[in-house]
């Protein structure tokens, strides 16, 4: 089974990322009318940082995370388990900011726990139907769960009442639906652990790179921020030197040469497990 979280685009999880954001919507707005006019021409005014961007409107900075991670999202498909005879557990994969961006889990802050929710409830969305649920009243129920989430800031205390909520709502389904599944909720996070060390190395030797999760790229991007700019842009990180970096799905690189040569681009950390090292390379200029 391969593991990466971001692969490549996938057209048919599109469509399910964005599925649960009625309720979330209602909430951008009313989070909108409670801005002062005052900080809204200030935020006008000033170039704000991805991150700020995040913590300033949570409401609509989850709305454009999810469709991002809609949009990137690699191999949840791959991923998808059975519903198993005693019923389909919530948290049957380790969606953890560690396991989906590695180093990053931390410097990513809200926007990191904004991601790893985005594809928890992607996962739901489409594994719930699966297990016999119909796809509108599953998606209001999670839409529910994300806006308590959204509301509360993401911290752990919220996401364990939301999901009380979300199984009390889903308990409530299963009686009208014949045939759906149980719902459950058993931790599997500590049978799932996995080694994302991998070294870097550039050629000529004497680079100096930057890394930063595509997922995070994109989200600046879509953001109108910079996303190379490590200032807007801030999830960017230096390459260690002394040991390897995790690196959990793909991840775009920029490397300065001492010349002041560049190179950039991205690559998939999965194709380099067995080998141990990425290296990446000085392109030479193409012929005029």
């Amino acid at each position: 089974m391969r593991w990466s979280f971001w692969g490549g685009y996938h057209p048919i999880m599109t469509k399910t990322a964005t599925l649960a954001l009625p309720l979330l919507a209602f909430l951008a707005i009313a989070t909108s009318w409670a801005q002062s006019p005052g900080s809204a021409q200030t935020a006008a005014v000033a170039v704000q940082s991805s991150a700020e961007k995040v913590r300033d409107n949570p409401a609509n900075q989850y709305i454009l995370v999810k469709t991002v991670v809609g949009k990137v999202i690699g191999t949840i498909d791959v991923r998808a388990l059975p519903v198993e005879p005693e019923g389909y557990n919530l948290l049957k994969y380790c969606w953890t900011a560690s396991n989906v961006l590695g180093d990053w889990a931390e410097r990513a802050g809200l926007t990191g726990a904004m991601i790893v929710r985005a594809l928890e409830t992607t996962a739901w969305a489409r594994d719930l139907v699966r297990a016999g649920y119909a796809a509108d009243p599953v998606n209001e129920a999670i839409g529910r769960y994300e806006a308590k989430l959204v509301a509360a800031g993401f911290t752990d205390a919220a996401r364990d009442r939301a999901l009380e909520g979300l199984v009390a709502d889903l308990d409530g389904l299963k009686h009208t639906t014949p045939g759906a599944a149980q719902v459950r909720t058993i931790q599997r996070c500590e049978g799932q652990s996995r080694s994302l060390g991998l070294n870097y190395a550039t050629a000529p030797d004497d680079g100096r790179a930057r890394f930063i999760p595509y997922v995070l790229h994109q989200i600046c991007e879509n953001e109108q921020l910079d996303a190379d700019d490590p200032v807007r842009c801030d999830y960017w990180v230096n390459g260690k030197t002394d040991g390897p970096m995790s690196f959990a799905g793909e991840t775009v690189y920029i490397v300065r040469w001492s010349d002041g040569a560049t190179a950039s681009g991205r690559f998939d950390p999965e194709q380099m497990r067995s080998a141990g090292t990425v290296t990446l390379h000085l392109r030479p200029p193409k012929p005029k």
